[in-house]
């Protein structure tokens, strides 16, 4: 506490006398906010035509910089969503099982997997983009954009087809709480 709120405190206590009037209109009241400084005035953005952006050319409503990175713009996809499931694995040992010394529980996984089907693709066709929050997989017959439940470690991650199922599985490891 500052010194003139020490000060302020004590003449809202205390009132200077102006003469012994006992009616209500001489009298200064004061309350709980004339303590202390005042609020600093906010300051009104500076909006100058330098720092004012204008508006894109044609029909566009907004401009490509204005649109976070990995945003798709393109909303006339054609291609069909591939079927897919979405799995948490949790890496159990006997530590865990018989004697829970690590401190795991039901709810703490340690990886995804992400099985998509792809029939009649081959590896060479598929274009995989993995990123810390979604998953993007095209081929020339589907198309698959994943917003993912849990972010992950993008770059730590590993891809698997598996043949005889026509089956794309990635394993991502989970993004540890800090």
């Amino acid at each position: 506490m500052a010194m003139t709120d020490i000060s302020a405190l004590a003449q809202m206590l205390n009132p200077k006398d102006e003469g012994d009037s006992d009616s209500d209109n001489d009298c200064v009241k004061y309350t709980p906010a004339d303590i202390g400084n005042s609020k600093p005035k906010s300051k009104i953005p500076d909006v100058t035509p330098s720092t004012v952006k204008k508006a894109p050319a044609g029909k566009d409503i907004w401009d490509a910089e204005f649109v976070p990175e990995g945003v798709s713009t393109d909303h006339e996809e054609t291609r069909p969503q591939p079927q897919y499931d979405v799995c948490f694995k949790q890496n159990v040992g006997t530590e865990d099982m018989f004697l829970g010394m690590s401190g795991k529980h039901p709810g703490s996984n340690d990886e995804l997997i992400i099985t998509i089907s792809l029939p009649k693709t081959k590896t060479s066709e598929i274009d995989l983009n993995v990123t810390d929050e979604r998953v993007d997989c095209w081929t020339s017959e589907y198309a698959l954009r994943l917003h993912l439940p849990k972010p992950v470690v993008s770059n730590q991650g590993s891809a698997q087809w598996i043949t005889d199922k026509e089956q794309l599985r990635l394993t991502l490891p989970l993004k540890k709480r800090v």
